[in-house]
């Protein structure tokens, strides 16, 4: 079922989400109108070469034609198909997604975790960090927002992935 949709590759990323103050920080100043964060150094918002270029899923054409599944589905997925507990489905279900690879590649100062000696830029850019639950380094949410909140310019790299160009190019895409 997974190599189907194409997301083989995201199986060796080994990436949690326990950290939840590095998150929090993020999220306090996210805004749904627009889809971005808003941080004293401007806007920055995920875009689809970051999907592209962490994940390599195709931002072209049609990815998959399955319908939305919601989380009840997701935990009886999880439970049936990987033969985990239920409980451990509903911790699964509930977490926030990986959003680590993303805060990493264009926040440097934030990614305090180990890089993979290891990785390939054959494979996702998500591979590229180990943040597992061992090397995640755990900050407070207030010391994080401290952080966002002495970021300046040059701190925020704005054109991430170039050593991945050659393995992912970038598309531009267009709207008619």
């Amino acid at each position: 079922m997974v190599a189907r949709t194409g997301l083989s590759p995201l199986i060796v990323c080994l990436i949690d989400t326990d950290d939840q103050g590095l998150i929090s920080s993020f999220v306090e100043r996210w805004h749904r109108e627009t889809s971005s964060f808003h941080l004293l150094v401007g806007e920055v918002l995920i875009t689809l070469d970051d999907v592209m270029s962490l994940l390599h899923l195709p931002i072209v054409g049609a990815f998959h034609d399955i319908q939305p599944l919601y989380s009840d589905e997701a935990m009886l997925l999880l439970v049936e198909l990987l033969m985990v507990s239920p409980e451990v489905a509903m911790a699964e279900t509930g977490k926030y997604g990986g959003p680590y690879c993303w805060i990493y590649e264009h926040f440097p100062s934030f990614a305090e975790c180990n890089a993979d000696l290891d990785y390939d830029e054959v494979s996702p850019r998500a591979c590229r960090w180990i943040v597992t639950k061992k090397t995640v380094n755990k900050v407070s949410t207030t010391t994080n927002r401290q952080h966002l909140d002495r970021l300046r310019i040059p701190d925020v790299c704005w054109m991430p992935y170039a050593e991945h160009r050659p393995v992912q190019d970038f598309h531009p895409i267009s709207c008619f």
